[in-house]
């Protein structure tokens, strides 16, 4: 089939998503080997596959940058993103999902629901993503795919709907039986899981039982199954699909399929569930944005005649021309190469030189773009993740990303003072490539500092300067980055006159500074009526003084300040003002029992029973407050616990010694707590 011929309603817009190591780059190049896309099969473990293209993906047999890629299955366009599942690349995960119409979660039918799985859906309700679950490694010793059915109940939003059963399990494990066509399917004619044959799925025992449960719950949204069923004893597939699809498109339902990727058995009905279950742009709501010049709410259909829009969802740079790839969802209307665009967001004309369908980090030029697409655009300026694009002539601003605040950060230096300008250059490209990198320069001692969500992250933004970009650097150690709040309300007066140029510069203020809510954030209110051109100083003045608490310097978190009132004399000036409003602000935070809050991370340990001590022991031992114990499988029991970040730099390597290398562990942010006093000197 053509492009000019495919009907929006034959596009799926999908992304992959798992905890880490659950297999999802294994299916995703499972499915583009067997519709075709390519024709040998990558393997993970051996740095082959074809959305893992990084150099630091390869080495270290993980994904770090989300994937884009196209493949076709039953006459419909499949767009995939797949995403990566460590914790400090959860930015990629968050932006995929601002863009993407449905998802498939993988979960190990040996671990089960995982930290990362249960992060990665609540993503996926947040940005209201209808999704299907795969359970994958069935053919794994200790798998027990019913069990994480138990799990999803108990932990997850949506409730799982089972549509799949498996034929034997570990090494036993040869297909599945498929409740909603009555079919059995085999992969035992041959290894590449190319073809498989299929008998009927009596229904007696374990099937019926589950048959019937699947029957009833679709019944709510199909009630001429009940009819049918009491009618034949079965229901027609076609009738049981239309239910499912729509009950996954209400995110009221997620249907449950089973398999293993890496033994090449239920792919291919997983495609069929993706193209069957899953919304085309077609299936859901206009998507919503606002008149930039009015604010007014508006709407655009994902039809070709509506005016063009989209969303800049993520910023590379390409690997060979060094020039950046600006990945675009087209939400509405059609985009030609060089034809003059809006960016929204700054309000500058674009034109896009070139317009790719990308396939991992390989381009098929396109003429043009449509809505539904997911394609990258070349040649635009001053252009961000999160920003809107638009016809010139009818624009739009669509809602943008929010990004979570870095909480490690690195000291990185070039080995010749030659490099600065280059490592400046490389530094301001990774920025706009990941906007949950931060870069700042120290005053004290004129370093520059990464700041990051982990060590990971940091740990490949600084191989990437030495191999990608050529730039060699030395890194410094890991360090926490460090927040400051207040704890108490408080009102100051201050004035301030300085004689400047024999000009006499005045400012008299009143502030009021108090705690908010952990986690609100930031805010400020200006109580008085303010000329124009001092709004602009007051309001700088306030955002600076966030900047820099009044303990170590490290920002400010969830305080709120109002300007309460601004005394007008002759000799008043913004500069004036400037100067008073800063020196009552300061005053106001030593006053307002500032404290240092140090990130705490959630750690969860999976562990065999027989090193359980040890880890518990260790955990202690770093602060962590124990949070449970809970029987991961039959082997290996869950710890999880709460433990200060800066506690937990290097617990891999420790990690693998206390349990001779058989345990894993994960790790995310969990929240800021005040430091100890007694704690503040030990850091500092």
């Amino acid at each position: 089939m053509s492009e000019g011929e495919l009907d929006i309603t034959r596009i799926r817009n999908m992304g992959f998503a798992a905890h880490i190591d659950a297999g999802k780059t294994t299916v995703t190049e499972r499915v583009l080997f067997y519709t075709g896309k390519i024709h040998r099969m990558g393997e993970v473990d051996e740095g082959s596959a074809t959305t893992d293209w990084m150099i630091q993906e390869k080495e270290r047999g993980i994904t770090i940058q989300s994937a884009a890629t196209t493949t076709y299955w039953r006459e419909h366009r499949i767009n995939i993103i797949d995403t990566p599942g460590h914790v400090d690349f959860t930015i990629e995960v968050e932006r995929s999902l601002r863009v993407l119409d449905g998802l498939v979660v993988i979960f190990s039918a040996v671990e089960g629901v995982e930290p990362q799985s249960e992060t990665v859906w609540h993503q996926a309700d947040r940005y209201r993503v209808p999704r299907i679950a795969f359970i994958n490694k069935l053919d794994r010793m200790g798998a027990d795919p019913l069990r994480v059915v138990e799990q999803m109940k108990n932990r997850l939003t949506i409730p799982p709907l089972v549509v799949q059963l498996p034929i034997g399990l570990e090494s036993e494990f040869v297909g599945v039986r498929d409740l909603v066509n009555r079919k059995k399917y085999y992969w035992d004619i041959d290894e590449v899981g190319w073809e498989f044959r299929t008998e009927e799925l009596e229904l007696s025992g374990e099937d019926l039982n589950y048959y019937e449960e699947m029957i009833l719950t679709l019944a709510d949204f199909e009630p001429q199954i009940l009819e049918e069923y009491e009618e034949k004893g079965y229901v027609e597939p076609a009738l049981l699909k239309k239910a499912i699809r729509e009950a996954v498109i209400e995110r009221k339902l997620v249907p449950v399929l089973m398999g293993s990727a890496l033994k090449n058995k239920g792919i291919q009905p997983l495609l069929d569930a993706i193209v069957d279950y899953l919304p085309s742009p077609a299936d859901l709501p206009p998507v919503e944005g606002v008149d930039p010049l009015t604010g007014e709410k508006i709407y655009r259909k994902p039809l070709d005649s509506e005016p063009f829009s989209g969303l800049v969802f993520k910023v590379q740079v390409d690997s060979e021309s060094k020039k950046e790839l600006f990945y675009v969802r087209v939400y509405s209307g059609r985009v030609r190469v060089n034809q003059k665009i809006l960016n929204t967001t700054t309000g500058e004309e674009q034109r896009p030189v070139r317009i790719y369908l990308m396939h991992a980090n390989r381009k098929n030029a396109l003429r043009e773009a449509k809505a539904g697409d997911i394609v990258a655009f070349v040649g635009l300026k001053n252009t961000l993740t999160g920003h809107t694009l638009s016809d010139k002539d009818k624009p739009i601003l669509f809602e943008g990303l929010t990004y979570p605040e870095p909480v490690v950060s690195i000291a990185v230096e070039p080995r010749s003072s030659q490099d600065q300008d280059k490592l400046d250059e490389a530094l301001r490209l990774l920025m706009e490539e990941d906007p949950s990198l931060k870069v700042r320069q120290d005053e004290e001692t004129g370093q520059t500092i990464l700041s990051g969500m982990g060590e990971l992250q940091l740990e490949i933004i600084t191989d990437r300067l030495n191999r990608e970009f050529k730039v060699p650097v030395r890194a410094g150690k890991p360090q926490v980055t460090y927040r400051e709040t207040i704890l108490r309300e408080v009102t100051v007066e201050a004035e301030e006159t300085k004689e400047i140029g024999g000009s006499r510069h005045y400012g008299k203020v009143k502030v009021t500074v108090r705690p908010r809510e952990r986690g609100k954030g930031n805010a400020y209110t200006i109580a008085v009526e303010l000329p124009p051109d001092y709004e602009e100083i007051v309001v700088d003045t306030i955002k600076e003084m966030f900047d820099f608490g009044p303990l170590m310097g490290y920002p400010l978190v969830d305080v709120e300040i109002t300007l309460d009132a601004l005394y007008f004399t002759a000799d008043t000036t913004p500069l004036g003002v400037h100067l008073a409003l800063r020196k009552a602000l300061m005053e106001a935070f030593q006053k307002a029992e500032a404290v240092l809050l140090e990130p705490v991370v959630e750690v969860a340990v999976i562990v065999p029973g027989e090193f359980l001590g040890n880890v518990v022991g260790d955990l202690k031992a770093r602060g962590g407050e124990l949070r449970g114990i809970d029987q991961a499988t039959d082997r290996l029991q869950e710890v999880r616990a709460l433990v200060p970040l800066r506690k937990m730099f290097g617990y891999a390597t420790h990690l693998r010694s206390l349990t001779q290398g058989r345990a894993s562990f994960w790790m995310r942010l969990a929240h800021f707590q005040p430091v100890d006093r007694k704690e503040m000197e030990d850091i500092f």
